[in-house]
């Protein structure tokens, strides 16, 4: 990449074809010689572009558009699925579906947000058909020590801090701790949330062949209550927002109602996680590598809240329901691989393999008290009242063998494949909230599930390499796996993508562009055929294509930007939770086109100045299964200006939705009534010093 690596722009750094793709693969390969679409995003841009949570960064990548209440939380659309068909990966790990473990999480802690595009499955398992996110932690540094603070404070009392510290200990040794706190009173009255993260690692790497690394996460967080805002009819909101959706029979969201929070004042969205983790790696020769990463995680998790909103024609008021539930979770996994380099064939060649464990126990508590009436613009709080749970303890033991190979068929000619055979042992226990056991509901299931892939990778040129693959997933028919019940005895359903691509290095290593078309299809669809009857007869099928471009125009002045196309549909589906035929339908919070771009300048007029600005655009979405809520296409713009103080110094004045655009972020389909708004106009100041 010649000079690239004397870039030293703020906002923006030129991602190397040739950096590693770990994320993608256990072979260590490039980019370049991955045969899938692979993108990241770094701290340093999170940090400059104000991106606060990993929904937010994890939004400016190719594709990807996220949302979801506080009950879904950090819910990611991209290649045509949301929900549990995307996977969430910490630090590599798969530690439960999406909607039920994962959490917005401080970007300060995080070192890169990394995205596989495509079925996963056989590198973490089940789920994963539409992608996989992989959030990295910020590991020790043997190179230098270093100290970082951040301060920041903007719109909706919104108050950001870290501070990471890095340090050697001699030559074998190094540690480090960053800690964040991050809290706001919300854009939406009464809905504060707040985030405490701290991360640390202490390593030994006595030489280049022997590594040990111990690191705990701990998370203790409290969402924030927005559950979405209630479609009321025109006749009712007489001042209806404009332009951010439509249905048949003409309800609106109200611009008196945009800012009003209907929970209750005794809502609870709380977690406590910590999560310690050993790895190790160790070359006993060369090209032959051992690794070892244990680990368990442990969560607390509650939600009590009223969460559904639907406006009543008669009474004139918004009718709330009452939800709670509990989790109480214990992973205890470890995963082993041993790495080989030898020639086959007198052919280069790398293979992986190595097995994959976990142990489940998690507890579900919850139930569906009473719930009440409000006025729509004074909503009196009130209380959530009794609670008496329903419990449902849940256990899997789920064990993998997997393996990946590079084959260097000619100069420049790769085969890739892999494969991952896995055991998935259920155990669902349902409890009545009497107490008593529930047999009809309790069940023990074993999922056997087998997922391959295979690619090509050539180099036309040595900057421009051609690729082709074909990958397969597997994920639970109708639900996560924490929510199968006993009357979905079915096997996992299937899916298989066709993707083909070309990365590129241009303007004399100044650039690189990448594209590619893909073709998913997701078969054996959990669907309702008569009343209380479930058939496995279900199809989704999407197709779309991607292109993405980072040019570093002059030694001052970069351009960054990406768009992408998605034709996505139903076919035979019948939706099992409200029986609506939606064959030949789109999924929901599937946009047809998105797009970002971003541009920085530094040294302004000749001064320590650095400007930079970007644009997101989200194309028409449907809102619903039987696509009756049709969600209007948006974009929102983020400015901002960087001054350096002094060596080490920086101060940053941003604005993030820069043209106040009103729009609908998410529709939740289990709350059919409400839409989750994005966030106005917001500005913040902030303080950046490196020591």
């Amino acid at each position: 990449m010649g000079d690239a690596k004397d870039i030293t722009v703020t906002g923006w750094r030129l991602r190397s074809l040739d950096d590693p793709a770990l994320t993608a693969s256990r072979l260590a390969l490039s980019v370049r010689e991955t045969p899938a679409t692979i993108d990241s995003i770094s701290s340093g841009e999170m940090l400059t572009r104000g991106f606060r949570t990993v929904e937010e960064a994890t939004d400016s990548l190719p594709g990807i558009i996220s949302g979801g209440s506080p009950g879904d939380p950090s819910l990611f659309s991209m290649r045509g699925f949301t929900g549990e068909q995307v996977t969430i990966l910490h630090n590599g790990l798969y530690l439960g579906p999406a909607n039920m473990i994962n959490r917005p999480g401080n970007t300060w802690n995080i070192a890169t947000i990394d995205v596989l595009q495509g079925p996963a499955s056989v590198l973490y398992g089940q789920g994963a058909v539409g992608g996989a996110v992989n959030i990295v932690n910020k590991h020790p540094d043997f190179t230098r020590d270093g100290v970082a603070a951040l301060v920041s404070y903007g719109s909706f009392d919104t108050l950001s801090t870290g501070v990471g510290v890095n340090r050697r200990m001699g030559d074998d040794w190094a540690a480090r701790i960053d800690a964040s706190y991050h809290r706001t009173g919300g854009y939406v009255r009464d809905t504060p949330s707040d985030s405490l993260n701290v991360t640390g690692a202490i390593a030994y790497r006595p030489n280049d062949r022997f590594s040990i690394e111990l690191s705990l996460d701990y998370l203790n967080d409290d969402l924030s209550p927005y559950y979405g805002t209630p479609l009321v009819p025109a006749s009712f909101g007489t001042d209806p927002i404009r332009g951010i959706l439509s249905t048949p029979d003409g309800r609106v969201v109200d611009r008196r109602t945009r800012y009003v929070s209907y929970n209750v004042a005794d809502h609870r969205t709380h977690s406590t996680q910590y999560w310690p983790r050993l790895v190790l790696d160790w070359s006993p020769t060369s090209g032959v590598t051992i690794s070892n990463t244990a680990y368990y995680f442990h969560a607390d998790r509650r939600w009590i809240n009223a969460e559904n909103y639907i406006f009543d024609g008669t009474t004139k008021l918004i009718d709330r329901d009452r939800f709670f539930v509990f989790h109480k979770q214990d992973l205890e996994g470890d995963q082993a691989s041993l790495t080989i380099g030898r020639p086959v064939f007198g052919l280069a060649n790398k293979l992986v393999g190595g097995i994959d464990y976990s142990h489940l126990n998690f507890i579900r508590s919850r139930g569906f008290p009473d719930g009440d009436s409000v006025d729509p613009f004074s909503p009196s709080p009130g209380l959530f009242g009794p609670i008496q749970p329903r419990v449902s303890p849940t256990r899997w033991d789920q064990a993998a063998l997997f393996g990946e190979d590079v084959l260097t068929l000619a100069p420049g000619l790769n085969l890739v494949t892999g494969l991952r055979a896995e055991r998935l042992y259920l155990t669902r226990e349902n409890y009545n909230a009497d107490g008593g056991f529930n047999a009809a509901t309790s069940f023990r299931r074993t999922y056997r599930l087998f997922n391959w892939r295979a690619g090509v990778t050539y180099d036309v040129t040595p900057r421009v390499t051609a690729y082709a693959s074909y990958a397969t997933g597997k994920d639970p028919v109708n639900s996560n796996i924490f929510l199968v019940n006993a009357n979905e005895n079915f096997a996992m359903s299937r899916a298989q993508q066709v993707e083909v691509g070309v990365k590129a290095d241009v303007m004399n290593g100044r650039g690189s562009l990448t594209a590619a078309a893909y073709d998913i299809r997701r078969h054996d669809i959990l669907t309702l055929t008569a009343v209380e009857t479930l058939t496995n007869v279900g199809e989704q099928k999407s197709r779309g294509f991607e292109f993405s471009s980072e040019f570093r125009v002059t030694p001052t002045w970069a351009l960054t930007g990406n768009w992408t196309y998605t034709d996505a549909k139903y076919e035979d589906f019948v939706d099992p939770n409200y029986g609506v035929n939606a064959s030949g339908n789109r999924p929901a919070n599937v946009p047809d086109w998105t797009a970002n771009a971003w541009t920085t300048f530094r040294h302004v007029a000749g001064l320590p100045l650095e400007l930079g600005g970007g644009v997101k655009y989200v194309g028409n979405r449907d809102g619903n299964t039987a696509n009756t809520l049709k969600l209007k296409d948006y974009a929102t713009g983020v400015l901002y200006a960087t001054y350096t103080l002094r060596a080490g110094l920086d101060a940053t004045v941003r604005v993030n939705n820069l043209w106040d655009k009103a729009f609908v972020q998410w529709a939740d389909i289990y709350y059919p009534a409400q839409v989750q708004l994005g966030e106005p106009r917001r500005v913040e100041a902030s303080l950046v010093a490196h020591f």
